[in-house]
């Protein structure tokens, strides 16, 4: 079925891969990605809290632990296209004669937002044991 998530996961499934994510995740995981870019973070997590829940009741897929924890930090962050609107309306007002450099920025405050979360993401994968990060639990 053709959807706008569909398209975002599918658009989002080597982001995924490169963070850690298990294959058979990654589109899963990329359509969360997707939805926090184009939506905002708390739809992206109410859909993997949704998702978990389906999970749990065996009507989806479970998702493999290190992609709950690559997901979850993949999440947190302000980078989504409503943030660019919050930083021009947040930040203008402080140089207004410097509103359009603010707002020629957006975009690329957002991309650098976005990468950071995946950057943090990606350790955390990298470091999750199985049971704990770095084997301290």
């Amino acid at each position: 079925q053709l959807s706008l998530q569909g398209i975002l996961g599918f658009l989002h499934w080597p982001v995924a891969f490169a963070m850690g994510t298990p294959a058979k995740d990654c589109l899963v995981v990329g359509r969360l990605l997707g939805e926090k870019l184009v939506l905002t973070e708390f739809v992206a997590y109410s859909d993997l809290a949704a998702h978990l829940g389906a999970a749990a009741r065996g009507e989806v897929a479970r998702l493999d632990p290190r992609s709950i924890v690559i997901v979850s930090y993949a999440l947190n962050g302000f980078a989504n296209f409503a943030s660019i609107a919050i930083q021009i309306g947040g930040i203008s007002p402080l140089a207004p004669s410097r509103r359009h450099d603010i707002a020629r920025l957006g975009m690329k405050a957002m991309i650098g937002g976005a990468l950071a979360t995946y950057m943090v993401a990606s350790f955390a994968g990298a470091f999750y044991s199985g049971t704990s990060m770095l084997g301290l639990g």
